[in-house]
């Protein structure tokens, strides 16, 4: 519960206690006691320039104010989700799937003889024997892991430049997290078509 006195639905004066209002007024001459309301949580709401409306009346930010700041949070989390990357290997077992993991198995693919074998260090710290031609299925399978993140960035990206509210920006939720999901739903999703053409085929 607030307490406030409004003009064209924006509040001069606003706060908890009462007490403190009813203090206020006698430094502004044009108010009274009696212009003071009480008014429930539900029926004010802040506006984007930090002062109180009631609801339904709060101005709103300039929807491509709020698409840039939405842009780029979709960058950091798209920075955030490639450098913590990774994905199940063919292999059988869960592999770091960031840049600095593609650079470290192309240059063991590249001072190893197609009959050697190196221990690999999985996604969960466990070590595991693997042969050149393992770590170059594993470095394609980080190169498509890596294109469908994008593919995600993208996807949300003209699901941000599409939105014609600020409210359907506030829909769109951006995380690494949320990228990670709309990438693997993209690989599983090229992964079944995949299957299928090998039925049909």
């Amino acid at each position: 519960m607030k307490y406030g006195i409004v003009e064209n639905h924006k509040f001069i004066l606003i706060d908890e206690d009462r007490q403190r209002l009813e203090n206020t007024i006698p430094f502004m001459p044009k108010l009274k006691e009696t212009d003071i309301a009480p008014y429930e949580d539900s029926e004010i709401e802040q506006g984007h320039d930090g002062a109180w409306y009631e609801k339904g009346h709060a101005p709103q930010r300039p929807l491509e104010e709020v698409k840039t700041e939405k842009l780029a949070e979709l960058e950091t989390a798209f920075a955030r989700a490639s450098q913590e990357a990774h994905c199940t290997s063919s292999v059988g077992f869960e592999i770091d799937a960031d840049e600095i993991a593609n650079r470290n198995i192309e240059g063991l693919v590249l001072v190893m003889q197609p009959e050697q074998t190196t221990l690999f260090r999985a996604y969960d710290n466990s070590f595991h024997e693997v042969t050149r031609e393992q770590l170059e299925v594993m470095r394609k399978e980080i190169i498509i892991n890596s294109q469908y993140l994008y593919q995600a960035k993208w996807t949300m990206e003209a699901q941000i430049q599409a939105a014609e509210t600020a409210e359907a920006l506030k829909i769109i939720v951006v995380t690494p997290g949320t990228l990670e999901e709309l990438a693997n739903s993209f690989m599983d999703t090229a992964a079944g078509h995949t299957k299928a053409s090998i039925v049909n085929g």
